[in-house]
């Protein structure tokens, strides 16, 4: 995931209840944990059965709950996590085995010096790339009493962590294939109508990890006639399963969706991709959308992607684009390509485009770096060379 775009895939994920703040401490095991997962049937038929069972537990809300094996970051995690603190209660898996944590100890110098140490760790580690390790991930499903019950809740968790069930009741379902899991998600998105849900329901498909199996659901919702937010949102999950197909898809729907929010969504899905044809999207996007706004967008994120195509591509825009707007966004991502990659072109520009207002951008954007050629630029066209 590039660091431009990871403001926003926290935001997304944050907003579709994979994150919970770091600082959390409750983590309320759930009043009793029923296990059906050596039960014979599918996962369809298993939550038939959690549905019949739980009315005789009482009237309270419930949880139900079952997991796939996730290729993921050995140091990755999805789910409600803090670091250093391992020791305050039960992970999930603790509390399927029946076994209960001991309370945390007080923090010793030992603890600080070890929390140091990891934090080093993970310094040292960026930028390297990570092992991919099998991580179990769970899916739980909150529902609320009724005939039928409402499905009122859907969050995702590794199960090495903790998770707060609110002392609710557990129906335990056990491993699932990814093939079921993606047909009961996708099952339950048809049958529930809240935004809330079905936006939960999204980022649940979009965390397995297949893209053959995920696309066709992401596809049907991008492409469907529900609100706007769900199908952005769609774009965004359809743009980390990284394959040529997806990117297809974002790239029809930035050009032609009827939905500005969606197309510019699709937008910075492609900036998201991790494939070398999503430069070149991009560019086309920036040199020859349609829509303004498209072209706009497109400018913004290729700055961001930082290709080696991106400088010659963002000059010849703010040189060329019909629309000043869509000239001034690409004198701005000029600006923000690392390693002053742009550095050049910004002072040609500022003192060579036709356009005085466009110059006087560049001369701006110059005067907000540190660089010795940027100030001697600045001086250059104040002495009127």
């Amino acid at each position: 995931m590039r660091k431009a775009g990871l403001f926003f895939l926290l935001a997304a994920i944050a907003a579709a209840g994979l994150l919970s703040a770091a600082a959390a401490d409750r983590h309320r095991p759930p009043a009793q944990v029923f296990n059906t997962a050596a039960d014979p049937g599918t996962l369809q038929v298993k939550l038939d059965k959690a549905f019949a069972e739980a009315p005789k537990t009482g009237s309270a809300p419930f949880w139900v709950g079952y997991a796939i094996d996730r290729l993921q970051g050995e140091r990755s995690h999805i789910g409600s996590f803090s670091n250093g603190d391992r020791d305050r209660g039960p992970t999930i898996a603790d509390v399927l085995a029946g076994r209960t944590a001991a309370a945390a100890p007080d923090a010793t110098a030992a603890d600080v010096r070890e929390a140091a140490t990891a934090a080093l760790g993970r310094i040292e580690r960026q930028d390297k790339p990570e092992k991919k390790v099998l991580k179990e991930l769970g899916f739980f499903l909150k529902y609320k009493p009724g005939k039928p019950a409402v499905l009122a809740d859907v969050r995702m968790s590794n199960l090495e962590l903790r998770f707060d069930f609110e002392g609710a009741p557990l129906y335990w379902l056990g491993k699932a294939a990814e093939d079921q899991s993606m047909e009961l998600i996708a099952a339950l998105y048809g049958r529930n109508t809240g935004e809330k849900v079905r936006q939960e329901l999204i980022a649940a498909a979009g965390c397995h990890g297949s893209p053959k199996l995920v696309r066709p659901f992401l596809e049907k919702v991008l492409g469907g006639s529900d609100p706007d937010e769900l199908r952005k949102g769609a774009a965004f999950w359809i743009s980390q399963l990284n394959d040529a197909e997806g990117l297809r898809l974002l790239t029809k729907a930035a050009r032609a969706d009827r939905s500005k929010e969606v197309r510019e969504g699709a937008v910075f899905g492609i900036s998201q991709v991790e494939l070398p044809a999503a430069v070149d999207e991009m560019i086309s996007l920036a040199r020859g959308a349609e829509n303004r706004d498209v072209r706009k967008q497109a400018v913004f994120w290729l700055g961001q992607m930082a290709s080696e195509k991106s400088g010659k591509v963002l000059e010849q825009v703010a040189l060329e684009d019909g629309a000043i707007e869509v000239q001034e966004h690409a004198i701005f991502a000029l600006a923000e390509l690392p390693d002053k990659q742009g550095l050049d072109a910004l002072i040609k520009l500022a003192k060579t485009h036709p356009d005085v207002r466009l110059r006087k951008k560049a001369i701006f954007w110059l005067g907000e770096t540190d660089d010795p050629r940027a100030l001697e630029a600045i001086i250059a066209i104040v002495k009127g060379k």
